[in-house]
C-alpha cells in the first residue's frame, strides 16, 4: 500500500536506513571537523572514519551503523521485512 502523495510505503513512518546513514555521516563528519577546529584536532580522524564507513556502505551495502540501525528495527527499502 502506498500513500498517494508519495512513492513510499505508508507504514515507513520515518526516515528508512538508507537515507539515515549518509545524514548520519553528514553529521558526523560535521560535528568532527567543527570539534577539531574549535577544541582538538584529535577529533579530526573521525571523519575520515565516517567516511570509511559511508564508503563500505556504498560499495557493500552495509556498515555498522546500518547494522546498528537495523537491530533496533529501524525499516529498509531494501529488505521491508527486516524494519
Amino acid at each position: 500500500m502506498t500513500d498517494a502523495r508519495t512513492t513510499c510505503p505508508s507504514r515507513f513512518t520515518w526516515w528508512p536506513i538508507e537515507r539515515i546513514v549518509p545524514a548520519l555521516a553528514a553529521a558526523v563528519t560535521a560535528t568532527a571537523q567543527l570539534s577539531g577546529k574549535l577544541h582538538a584536532p584529535q577529533w579530526r580522524p573521525l571523519s575520515g572514519f565516517a567516511a570509511a564507513n559511508l564508503a563500505l556502505y556504498a560499495a557493500a551495502g552495509w556498515c555498522p551503523a546500518s547494522a546498528l540501525l537495523t537491530g533496533v528495527g529501524v525499516p529498509s527499502l531494501r529488505h521491508p521485512e527486516n524494519g
